[in-house]
């Protein structure tokens, strides 16, 4: 995605790495007493830092969102696609594809394979955790996609693997996460550990939160048992994170080349802004998140140019939203932002949650055991994020009380994925929620260049070019038209 730029990395990431980065034509001469590698233990801050901050976070994961309309663009255009309208080009696809595969996925591979002494077992552990974690983000933005063959550098065309069968190897590979973090007289990361700062028991439980995560998210696959996928993701939320206490967050200084991702588009270039739908539907519900979530206008309105240009000022806490896709651009200071929680320069990244394990265990409660079961955790859930974002407890107790008994709606789902979609503000999640259940309910924006919200990623060009033959035994249409196209774990039944 071209329209961000993303900050650097921080420089001692850069120090470390660096000397890695360097093309084999630049080796003329060598040092033979500089070892050929880095250690893992180097390596590890690199891996947190790409996948963490670039590819979960990055700018692929917020198309989802956008798509979803949790907030909107406000400019008459992009420079490059226009994805406000659900358009990408192929080379967009290939900028994230290289990410996930040459960057995250290689360094995660790399890990997992030469940590392979007993000693560096919680480093193994964390490799294949990460691993397990790319191929999911690639999955669920392609569906099939090289699996087996992946990183094996002799294999020029490497086929495609279905969906069903990379699950398969995502959970395997979290199984033996789980099982590695459980390994006794084993080193522990340090200083270089960024996200747990070698705290394994939390590592442990992102990886029990991954393999539920997982498991849910195949419920309504074609072929699938939906009670049997939600009985593994309960069993797998028994060791999973206990409070918000645990939460993986990804801390910034917010000084130079160590700021939070949102800064740059949303403080400095202010060009994604709410949008109109989210604005409306936190009215509608009295939410109290939305002060948090979103900036209050400054100007109602700003008439006239140069000298003769005038400004009303707006009441107290107004908050405007933008029609997601219009072609009707509000002044910047007319319309809401994000807020200062999600987009300062040093504010801290939520990258797994209590609230979202919350909420998925009311989603699986309620397959298992129905409405009034998942109620209660439906609360806690809503409860754990307003209390990560700071609402008032008066406030957050009187909006949860109101909530209406899940028993008494006519769809319980769509109201636990709807508050979800609010507590998963700015994650690619909301996107997977969509086209796994078809909630929350987003119209499509008025200049859509394909007729639904893409359900998928297109081909990147770098496999069109290279891997054709490959690309085309999927069956998936390469342009446009595949993104219309749903994924497996999104064609059942979700009733």
């Amino acid at each position: 995605m071209r329209f961000i730029k993303r900050p650097a990395r921080f420089a001692p990431l850069l120090l470390a790495l660096g000397a890695a980065a360097c093309s084999d034509f630049l080796d003329v001469n060598k040092n033979p007493n500089a070892p050929e590698n880095a250690t893992v233990d180097i390596r590890l801050a690199g891996l947190e830092t790409a996948f963490l901050h670039s590819a979960y976070s990055g700018s692929t994961a917020l198309w989802g969102s956008e798509w979803t309309q949790q907030f909107a663009f406000n400019a008459a255009r992009r420079s490059y696609s226009q994805v406000q309208n659900y358009e990408l080009f192929d080379t967009d696809a290939a900028s994230s594809w290289n990410l996930f595969y040459a960057t995250v996925g290689n360094a995660a591979f790399g890990m997992a394979r030469d940590a392979s002494a007993d000693a560096d077992a919680y480093y193994r552990g964390i490799g294949k955790l990460f691993l397990a974690w790319d191929f999911q983000l690639i999955t669920d933005f392609w569906g099939p996609a090289p699996y087996t063959d992946a990183f094996k550098p002799e294999i020029r065309e490497p086929k495609y693997d279905t969906q069903q069968f990379i699950y398969t190897g995502i959970l395997a590979n979290l199984d033996t996460a789980v099982t590695l973090f459980g390994a006794t007289g084993a080193r522990r990361p340090t200083s270089n550990d960024l996200l747990f700062a070698g705290d394994i028991t939390r590592w442990n439980k992102l990886a029990h939160y991954l393999q539920a995560r997982a498991n849910l998210r195949l419920a309504y696959a074609s072929g699938e048992d939906k009670t049997a996928r939600a009985n593994k993701a309960l069993a797998a939320l028994a060791g999973a994170f206990a409070s918000n206490a645990d939460d993986a967050d990804f801390t910034y200084p917010g000084t130079a080349n160590a700021r939070n991702p949102n800064y740059t588009f949303v403080e400095l270039r202010t060009v994604f802004v709410a949008s109109q739908y989210m604005i409306d539907m936190l009215q509608a519900r009295s939410d109290p998140r939305l002060p948090i979530l979103f900036q209050p206008i400054l100007y109602d309105s700003i008439k006239g140019t140069g000298t003769s240009r005038k400004t009303y000022p707006a009441k107290p806490n107004t908050f405007v939203g933008h029609l997601a896709g219009s072609d009707v651009y509000p002044a910047d200071s007319t319309v809401s932002i994000i807020g200062k929680f999600f987009s300062d320069s040093n504010a801290t990244l939520n990258i797994a949650s209590y609230s979202d394990q919350k909420f998925t265990e009311a989603e699986a409660r309620l397959i298992v055991s129905g409405p009034a079961a998942a109620d209660p955790v439906y609360r806690d859930a809503i409860r754990a994020n307003m209390q990560k974002l700071g609402v008032a407890t008066t406030a957050m107790n009187a909006y949860i009380n109101a909530r209406p008994s899940l028993a008494s709606v006519a769809n319980p789902l769509q109201e636990i994925i709807t508050e979800k979609y609010v507590a998963n503000f700015l994650k690619t999640e909301p996107w997977n929620d969509w086209r796994r259940t078809g909630f929350p309910v987003v119209p499509i924006v008025p200049q859509a260049v394909i007729s639904t919200i893409p359900q998928r990623i297109r081909a990147p060009n770098s496999e069109l070019s290279t891997n054709g033959v490959q690309l085309a035994a999927t069956g998936i249409p390469t342009g446009e038209d595949g993104m219309k196209v749903k994924l497996w774990w999104a064609g059942g039944d979700n009733k």
